[in-house]
């Protein structure tokens, strides 16, 4: 999906990489370990995490957090709610658009609430739960690339009563 997400959101000449580094582990690689490992595996390129203006608070508590905070490149975007009152990574740029042109993200949303949505467990009326029962996805559209919700509902990705 994220391939999905990155290939119809930006252009071909856009610098950015989906990689499968991580498919290959048992378990989720912290973050500052997972970038060492793509260093190692891609030394050509450079990695830059990508970071929601809502993380930088808690950054130093991640697991090798001081390291990462201080060694690792980052991209702040803002998220609204969430004002960057505390220093930035020193190695960090932050994104905004400029003169307000245009919002990069409009409201408080995150992949697990898109996840929640689509499993029928976010706090929503009597309405909205049985729409997204009968897979009425209108409570997701638009919040996630229509690439990436037409490969959630084909494959049935959240539909807890399909067996593959």
């Amino acid at each position: 999906m994220c391939h999905l997400a990155v290939n119809t959101t930006f252009g071909t000449g856009f610098p950015v990489l989906v990689s499968a580094i991580e498919m290959e582990e048992p378990t989720a690689l912290p973050t500052w370990h997972l970038l060492q490992k793509i260093r190692r595996e891609r030394p050509d390129i450079v990695p830059v995490f990508v970071i929601g203006s809502d993380l930088v608070k808690d950054l130093k508590e991640w697991d090798e957090g001081e390291r990462l905070w201080a060694e690792e490149n980052f991209i702040v975007i803002h998220r609204p709610g969430f004002p960057l009152k505390d220093e930035l990574p020193p190695h960090a740029t932050q994104l905004e658009p400029p003169g307000n042109a245009f919002t990069l993200a409009s409201q408080e949303l995150s992949s697990s609430e898109i996840r929640k949505r689509l499993r029928y467990e976010s706090n929503f009326g009597e309405l909205e739960r049985s729409a997204m029962q009968d897979k009425n996805y209108a409570m997701v559209e638009g919040l996630v690339p229509a690439a990436v919700l037409a490969h959630i509902i084909r494959y049935r990705i959240y539909d807890d009563d399909y067996k593959t």
